[in-house]
């Protein structure tokens, strides 16, 4: 098989292939106009770039790199017809070349749009009709591009997009009477001989015998070319090999032509990205020997979606390979999938009233007469299902144990827990991430059914990166402003809203790619993985909802809840680490030899908020993080500084919580914020922080009380180290006069006051005012502590200083060495 594939400079050069392995390609469908196509000599000699067809090669190229493949196939020139043989290859491979192709695009030569005309699906009206009469869907060979590709897009003559076989499914139905149900990814053997004859009956081709070889891969069948035997004789020939594939006379694998593989989904046509990962999972695929392999997770990280993407390019690439999906949300859920798997495969007994439906698929699946197959176990997340006994005693037969592992076979597991991974494949794991900016991009673009929703480059990247690239939480904001038809800033503005985005995250959508019975919402996702940590590991969801109250980035491990051995906190922290709630970095410290730190994914932060409201708990966890926080967070000062420096942002998160955390405990928690500001030389934040505390203080405990004098105290240090030295003598002149009043004028705190405002006198150059209150704060401070009290020591040399800075230079002498001797 020959892909082309572009050049850097431009030119596109021929690749060939093994027919059985090609990379993943994009294809063309159009219909050809005699003397203006591209043919396969013209391309290698590098002519024929002035021919109108080499736009529609030009334009499947560009498209497909849009969708991030690297090589594509159009048919007038990946094709050498020169030769014989070749030529025949081809028209019986066509139907698989076009089933096993990524995207398939077609290009419509007579649909034109306006070029005013920026909003397609606004404007249906204008091209709609031209749609239907369109030349496409009068030729024979489109027939089988319409049925064969996973997914088909159409497009306009200017490259624009239309719609998929999808959404224009109705459209497409009042045209060729194809069934709806086929269009949509109905088994094609299900369908009646007559019926599948009858598409093709007023479609023409330009030889007649074309008419009958067009059908070869709507019935699976195969048969030599022989043009000039004419149109009778030819479908003569094709009846008689079906008669033969029914009667059981055809090739060996007719038993796959008979026994369809029903996923439980329809192929997602908007399915973008992950083609590493699918190349990893498709090379997995390709020994011949028992292998399984897990892929893992955060929840709505897109698991699921590219399993179901991997067993449709399966069952499209891979003719004969069998595909099953067993989903693993309980033990009914499975068991019912090997019920369905055992009556498509006509097991004998498996209908019987006391059958073991498990044990006689699982011998089935292990005998050599099985050929190859895929099985997807999904949602293989409570490990309990299926590594847990039958009613969770351990004794009983495990669903694990009834898993075949025959050699033509291989298990592709789902799962969010990294745990449950390494318990089912133990180191073959495929870990999945958010996806990248531009992946994410083409999401999103996809999603929006009205592009002029998307009304501007910066929102969008916004948007993304609020939704951390999550594809679920791309879709289900997509859903909103398609179903809601508000632009992406609008639903920026709505998400910002206090309370609305759990609102929003909660909010129902269809999404026929996930279990009808599960909520498909990102809230209730997660919601499902917390529970099910909950009843797993208590300690876990002892750290997980202490860290709902903190900040999401930069956790120290020495800041969670002191509870549970080393033991327990190591498998708990493992436990999230598994979920992919939390990921570890380690960040050397200069007193610590090191400290573990975490970051916890912004939306799984935000829904565990929503999870606590909905539980009553989030009031209990705000407590108990501020009172962990003022067990480790210091009245400021050096000792343990880089210790301390860790925990700050999270006491500043925690205390933000001003109607969530109890006034008196959130006061003392910013009190210690505010110190600690200070001795990082913050002034201007330990301002704000101790204004905060001194309201909230004057509010509960009222102005005299000792410690909202405090506070005052402290707003004054922080005014005067800014050098706002007006504002920190009136504030300190209001708590000395209260002080005074409330604790009397030989009290020590009062004494600091008269300290303060004398130091803010001296800053301003009011030194004799300056020079009278450090005398009176001498005076009594000798009184009270003594003439050798440091305090007393401090006192003297103040005043010295500002003695010095008069010019009372002997004076200061005597004063700095009356000092100096004490």
């Amino acid at each position: 098989m020959r892909l082309l594939k572009r050049s850097p400079n431009g030119d596109l050069d021929l690749v060939l292939f093994d027919d059985d392995h090609p990379p993943s390609y994009a294809i063309l469908s159009h219909t050809w106009i005699d003397g203006e196509e591209v043919a396969y000599d013209e391309l290698v000699a590098g002519t024929g770039k002035d021919k109108p067809g080499y736009a529609k090669i030009r334009f499947c190229g560009e498209r497909a790199a849009q969708d991030g493949l690297q090589y594509f196939w159009v048919d007038t020139c990946c094709i050498n017809k020169s030769t014989i043989q070749e030529l025949q290859t081809a028209i019986n491979s066509m139907f698989r070349y076009y089933q096993r192709a990524s995207k398939c695009y077609v290009y419509l030569s007579d649909v034109c749009i306006p070029d005013e005309i920026i909003d397609i699906q606004a404007f249906r009206i204008t091209w709609a009709e031209t749609f239907r009469r369109c030349r496409w869907f009068t030729r024979g060979w489109t027939l089988q591009e319409l049925l064969a590709p996973p997914t088909v897009e159409f497009f306009s003559k200017e490259g624009k997009r239309l719609g998929s076989r999808i959404s224009l499914e109705q459209e497409i139905y009042e045209t060729t009477k194809i069934p709806i149900e086929v269009l949509r990814g109905q088994s094609l053997s299900e369908v009646s001989i007559e019926e599948r004859m009858s598409w093709a009956a007023e479609r023409t081709t330009t030889f007649k015998e074309d008419k009958v070889y067009c059908l070869l891969g709507i019935f699976g069948v195969f048969l030599p070319l022989i043009y000039g035997e004419g149109e009778a004789y030819a479908s003569l020939r094709l009846r008689e090999e079906i008669q033969k594939r029914q009667e059981g006379r055809g090739t060996e694998s007719l038993h796959n032509l008979t026994v369809s593989s029903p996923l439980p989904f329809p192929r997602n046509e908007l399915f973008i990205g992950r083609e590493n990962e699918l190349q990893s999972l498709e090379q997995f695929l390709l020994p011949n020997t028992h292998r399984r392999i897990t892929i893992y997770g955060l929840g709505g990280c897109g698991k699921s979606a590219l399993a179901l993407e991997l067993a449709y390019r399966v069952l499209a690439r891979y003719a004969g390979r069998l595909v099953f999906w067993v989903p693993a949300i309980s033990q009914e859920s499975f068991e019912l999938a090997y019920r369905e798997i055992g009556i498509r495969l006509r097991i004998p007994g498996i209908t019987d009233d006391n059958a073991d439906i498990k044990q006689l698929v699982k011998n089935a699946l292990n005998s050599d007469s099985a050929g190859r197959w895929l099985m997807i176990v999904d949602n293989a997340d409570d490990p309990g299902v299926l590594i847990g006994g039958a009613g969770g005693d351990p004794r009983s037969g495990r669903l694990f144990d009834y898993l075949p592992n025959g050699n033509g076979g291989k298990i592709l597991f789902t799962t969010r827990s990294g745990k449950a991974a390494e318990d089912l494949t133990q180191s073959s794991v495929l870990e999945l991430t958010d996806m990248g900016k531009a992946e994410a991009r083409q999401l999103l673009a996809r999603r929006i059914t009205k592009q002029t929703l998307l009304n501007s480059e910066k929102a969008v990247d916004e948007l993304l990166g609020l939704l951390a690239y999550l594809p679920l939480a791309i879709v289900q904001a997509a859903a909103f402003i398609n179903k809601n038809g508000i632009t992406v800033s609008a639903y920026i503005s709505l998400f910002r809203q206090v309370g609305a985005g759990a609102e929003l995250f909660g909010e129902h959508f269809e999404d026929p790619g996930r279990y009808q019975e599960m909520d498909s919402t990102i809230a209730k996702t997660w919601h499902i993985s917390f529970d099910q940590i909950r009843r797993q590991d208590p300690l876990a969801i002892e750290f997980l909802s202490f860290m709902a109250c903190i900040d999401r980035i930069n956790i120290p491990q020495s800041l969670l809840p002191l509870s549970g051995s080393l033991v327990q906190q190591t498998k708990a922290i493992g436990t999230l680490k598994g979920y992919a709630f939390i990921n570890e970095c380690q960040q050397a410290t200069q007193e610590l030899e090191s400290e573990t730190i975490f970051d916890m994914h912004r939306l799984v932060h935000m829904a565990l908020e929503w999870w606590l409201d909905g539980h009553e708990e989030q009031m209990i966890w705000r407590a108990k993080a501020a009172a962990r926080l003022e067990e480790l967070i210091p009245y400021g000062g050096h000792k343990r500084r880089e210790a301390w420096t860790t925990y700050l942002p999270h006491a500043i998160h925690v205390a933000r919580s001003d109607d969530r955390l109890d006034g008196t405990v959130r006061s003392s928690l910013l009190d210690r914020i505010g110190r600690c500001q200070a001795s990082l030389g913050q002034y201007s934040s330990a301002e704000k922080t101790h204004r905060q505390v001194l309201s909230l203080r004057e509010e509960s405990l009222g102005k005299q009380d000792n410690q909202t004098l405090t506070s005052m105290n402290e707003v004054g240090v922080a005014l005067e180290n800014q050098g706002k030295y007006e504002e920190a003598e009136s504030m300190n002149r209001q708590t000395l006069a209260r002080r005074e009043k409330v604790l009397g004028a030989e009290h020590p705190s009062t004494l600091t006051s008269m300290s303060n405002l004398a130091g803010v006198l001296s800053r301003q150059g009011k030194y004799e005012e300056a020079e009278s209150m450090n005398r009176q704060t001498l005076a009594r401070t000798e009184k009270v502590l003594g003439a050798e009290h440091p305090s007393t020591l401090t006192s003297m040399s103040n005043l010295a200083l500002v003695l010095e800075r008069q010019g009372k230079y002997k004076e200061a002498e005597s004063m700095n060495r009356q000092t100096l001797a004490r």
